[in-house]
């Protein structure tokens, strides 16, 4: 579960919200966002909708709604209204105030991919793996051919799977 505690300004446009977002998820990438709320669909692809500004919807504590960022991969959020305070008349500046789990990285295939990811992790499919290691130890024998086999393997071993020349 990944949560995000963030404070923006009422007054601030939806394509603004989604650039929060974004920067908040690290991610640099622009494929689009929708979001649902009171029953209303809107997203980047209209124009009519890009100047809509958060204090239109007059959200409530506690009131939720749906943003989806990459229309491409359908990434969902669900954004819950935890407070409402006065802020500064000339504040424009939204700031992250908490949270905890690591954003999903940007171009990993959605949320199916990012489960396939973390399930691939699980299993410990990296280059510890012995298969994998191998693979790499035939590799670096082809680009270093004056070293022998036993050298690059006991190399990879003793550096983490790694190459160190001695």
């Amino acid at each position: 579960m990944i949560i995000r505690l963030i404070s923006v300004p009422d007054h601030l446009e939806l394509p603004k919200f989604h650039d929060v977002m974004r920067a908040i998820l690290g991610w640099h990438g622009d494929l689009g966002y929708i979001i649902r709320i009171h029953g209303q669909e809107l997203n980047s692809f209209r124009r009519k909708t890009r100047h809509i500004a958060l204090h239109k919807f007059k959200l409530h504590r506690q009131e939720k709604f749906l943003y989806i960022c990459d229309t491409l991969h359908i990434w969902e959020w669900d954004v819950r209204v935890v407070d409402i305070q006065e802020g500064a008349e000339d504040d424009r500046t939204a700031v992250c105030l908490g949270g905890r789990g690591a954003a999903p990285p940007e171009f990993c295939g959605g949320p199916t991919g990012y489960r396939l990811m973390l399930k691939r992790q699980r299993r410990e499919a990296t280059l510890c793996n012995a298969g994998l290691r191998e693979a790499g130890i035939q590799l670096l024998g082809e680009v270093c051919p004056e070293e022998s086999a036993g050298d690059l393997g006991s190399a990879a071993d003793h550096a983490g799977g790694r190459y160190s020349k001695h």
